[in-house]
């Protein structure tokens, strides 16, 4: 099911929550609406869902205009980060309940909503826990159940918001995998919520990054990461150097310092700009170049396959980070206080008309 978002508003009282969306998603695909607290995700997802209505716009399913469609009519599965799951109801029951609430021409038997429940229980991996209450499960267990039971309707579209903002570190990184598989499984056009970066890059098909209503990305994860078209996007999608300076004939000038700025700026003059590096792309040397700037290695992280590096500039007190390979840091024989050279190997330049210096 395609679902297409035209020309969305929406206000509460003089705050613009969402402004102009416009987004196609194709049959299948998962879409994570990314971006920071109050940038429009949550409200977003619910005009979807129904459950809030847009001052202007429309929502289509397919070829169906479900603008003004009721929420139970929109057969919308919407999976909430604190689970919503019945307390006084088994594990069973939670995922049978949209079933057994059907209408009665509708509603199936009781032996194949049966069959429904242990099918799901299986593809959540929790068929010996039906007869427990959600008090007895793990917080991984209990959104693995919401997810059920969202599926257990065969719904046209699953919306998922922030479903695993409330677990640890390691259940949020084995669900992420779980529900991309169980996506890959069913083919079922989904959009979930997030404001953690990680999560959609690992998971997401693509990502539409919001800020303050309005879409500034849309792109598969390959894309907003590794071609942000705005400094926003630059910043949210993980760490980044800042070098600040003036553009003049292809280069970014910063008192003795000059790297080559993109093609595109080659004709360039005096504009003042701001060039960003992703700490992978900085190179660490022990011999000074035009292109390169004295810093200080304030702290050295040496857990895991990549070396962290934090250093501070000598010019202007900037704060940097690199990251290098093990080898590499060893064959530096890098210290903590000693003074090295920084070097960005490729930059993105903003200028003025991107965003305020």
């Amino acid at each position: 099911m395609s679902i297409q978002i035209q020309n969305i508003s929406k206000s509460f009282g003089t705050f613009t929550a969402l402004e102009k969306i416009n987004i196609d998603i194709q049959t299948g695909e998962l879409v994570a609406l990314l971006g920071p607290s109050g940038s429009g995700k949550t409200s977003l997802l619910r005009i979807i869902a129904g459950l809030e209505a847009a001052n202007q716009g429309s929502i289509l399913f397919g070829d169906e205009d479900m603008t003004h469609i009721h929420t139970k009519e929109r057969k919308v599965g919407f999976v909430f980060q604190h689970y919503a799951l019945f307390r006084h109801m088994t594990v069973f029951d939670n995922i049978a309940y949209g079933l057994k609430v059907r209408p009665r021409k509708i509603r199936p038997s009781k032996q194949e909503i049966k069959d429904k429940v242990y099918e799901l229980l299986k593809l959540v991996k929790l068929e010996a826990y039906a007869d427990r209450y959600p008090s007895n499960l793990s917080g991984g267990q209990r959104q693995r159940v919401a997810l059920a039971r969202a599926l257990a309707v065969e719904p046209k579209v699953l919306l998922l918001d922030e479903p695993f903002g409330a677990l640890d570190a390691k259940v949020r990184k084995d669900l992420r995998r779980w529900l991309r598989k169980l996506h890959d499984d069913y083919q079922i056009t989904s959009i979930f919520v997030t404001h953690d970066q990680e999560e959609a890059l690992d998971v997401a098909d693509r990502i539409v990054v919001m800020n303050e209503g309005k879409i500034e990305q849309i792109g598969t994860p390959e894309e907003v990461y590794e071609n942000p078209n705005s400094p926003f996007v630059y910043h949210f999608l993980g760490n980044v150097n800042l070098f600040k300076g003036r553009l003049h004939n292809g280069k970014l000038h910063h008192g003795n310092f000059q790297v080559d700025a993109p093609p595109e700026f080659a004709k360039s003059m005096n504009t003042d700009a701001v060039g960003y590096v992703r700490p992978y792309d900085i190179s660490i040397e022990r011999e000074q170049s035009l292109d390169s700037v004295a810093a200080k290695i304030s702290y050295i992280h040496l857990v895991g396959a990549v070396v962290q590096l934090e250093l501070i500039r000598n010019d202007n007190g900037d704060f940097l980070e690199a990251e290098l390979t093990k080898e590499h840091y060893r064959s530096l024989n890098l210290k903590t206080g000693e003074e090295v050279y920084v070097k960005p190997k490729q930059l993105k330049v903003f200028i003025p008309e991107d965003f305020s210096i």
